[in-house]
């Protein structure tokens, strides 16, 4: 391993930054959730927005979606050159998008600037997260790869939870909301950018001449099977995160009546938290295991949020908020470790970028959807429409995971040296 990038940061700052062995590695996994936490935090804000600036329901699917080609530009083609000029480099560039997100949400004043604003948030997420993990791979000081997978995964879902419950505390009960709100993830940004003065560096080939790299979608034709059924699971996941985060704000003010910020960001915000916290309660639970267990609960997840678009229950909400975090948190990490376990070393990030690739374009569709069929039919039936359509999905995955046989044991892929993502 490398020595620290930014040799002559002061000694003051590690001893202050830097606890224990897992202390750059938890920096690095604290990187990563800062940017899920400002990539939620407007989310609560989404109908003031709409309010304020007139426009309609599909528009606002369309700004929202606007996330998704951000994520994939950076994904495949600024990410890959991490290994080039360094990933602590490529994690300060991430900190950096962040941060300008954030400003360009506090200062817009129209619908572009919102749609700008969305898009910079995916730069931010591209550039940070496939590199953090690789980063967190090598930084885990034990060599646990499972462990990696598990915090790497609860920072995105935790991050996302504390910035839309936050976002919508400060909503409710600060002054200038569309403002204020947005100094902390510009806050959170440049403690990580501090943090990153003190992580060693972990790209080998780092300040080489290495030529540009974009990087591939490749799958083995003999690993197609289990790749897809891993990509659905992921898509499914992506899918309810972008109907849930896009419905849930509208839905709680409009049909339930809820003028409140805060219920709209709990109620959003509870499905990510549990999400992350069977990340961290369920660690023996892996791969195909997982997911003969978490598409089933998707499923009666997705009839129980059904149910309630359709009898309009606030309590009922919540209990479907609950089961979905749970369902969906079962369901990503299955996917994540299944796909990880059977990826060769060499195709390894060929695969996972085809996998990632599949969960934020399944992001887009839901979001989009709705917002355009709300329109003619109204948000309820809308959401009621694309809430049966998911779970008849889901049910067609779980019948593909049952017929899908794979490696035996569910322990992962021992590797002396975690391979990179990015």
């Amino acid at each position: 391993m490398s020595a620290p990038v930014g040799g002559s940061a002061p000694s003051l700052l590690r001893r202050l930054l830097v606890h224990g062995p897992r202390g750059p590695f938890r920096w690095t996994a604290y990187v990563l959730g800062v940017t899920a936490f400002a990539a939620a935090v407007p989310t609560p804000l989404y109908p003031t927005y709409e309010h304020q600036f007139h426009f309609s329901a599909g528009i606002l699917g369309l700004m929202f979606a606007a996330y998704t080609p951000g994520v994939l530009l950076t994904l495949f083609f600024i990410a890959p050159q991490a290994e080039r000029v360094g990933r602590s480099r490529m994690l300060s560039l991430g900190m950096a998008f962040t941060a300008l997100g954030s400003v360009t949400f506090a200062l817009a004043n129209g619908v572009l600037w919102l749609a700008v604003a969305r898009v910079v948030s995916g730069l931010a997420v591209g550039a940070t997260s496939s590199v953090a993990t690789a980063a967190m791979s090598d930084l885990e000081p034990y060599r646990d790869p499972h462990h990696v997978a598990r915090v790497a995964v609860a920072a995105n879902f935790g991050g996302f939870a504390v910035g839309v419950v936050g976002s919508g505390f400060l909503v409710e009960y600060a002054p200038h909301p569309t403002q204020l709100i947005y100094l902390l993830p510009i806050l959170g940004s440049a403690l990580g950018w501090l943090a990153l003065r003190v992580v060693p560096e972990t790209a080998t080939a780092a300040g080489s001449n290495l030529p540009l790299r974009v990087q591939r979608i490749s799958v083995p034709p003999e690993l197609e099977r289990p790749f897809w059924v891993a990509a659905g699971g992921i898509a499914a996941c992506y899918a309810i995160y972008g109907l849930f985060a896009a419905l849930v704000p509208s839905y709680v003010r409009g049909t339930l009546g809820l003028a409140s910020p805060l219920a709209a960001g709990a109620i959003v915000g509870l499905m990510f938290g549990l999400a992350a916290l069977v990340q961290l309660a369920t660690s023996q639970l892996r791969d195909r295991r997982a997911l003969l267990i978490g598409f089933p609960l998707l499923v009666g997840a997705l009839v129980v949020l059904v149910e309630v678009l359709l009898r309009t229950e606030a309590s009922l909400l919540v209990l479907a908020s609950a089961a979905l975090g749970i369902a969906v948190g079962l369901t990503y990490m299955g996917s994540v470790t299944l796909v990880d376990r059977v990826a060769p070393e060499g195709k390894r990030g060929e695969m996972l970028a085809g996998f990632y690739c599949a969960g934020y374009l399944a992001l887009a569709v839901p979001t989009i959807g709705v917002a355009e069929l709300s329109e003619r039919i109204g948000l309820t039936n809308a959401g009621i429409e694309f809430g049966a359509i998911l779970a008849v999905a889901v049910v067609l995955l779980l019948v593909a995971v049952s017929r899908t046989p794979t490696p035996p044991g569910g322990g992962g892929r021992p590797r002396d040296l975690p391979g990179t993502v990015g």
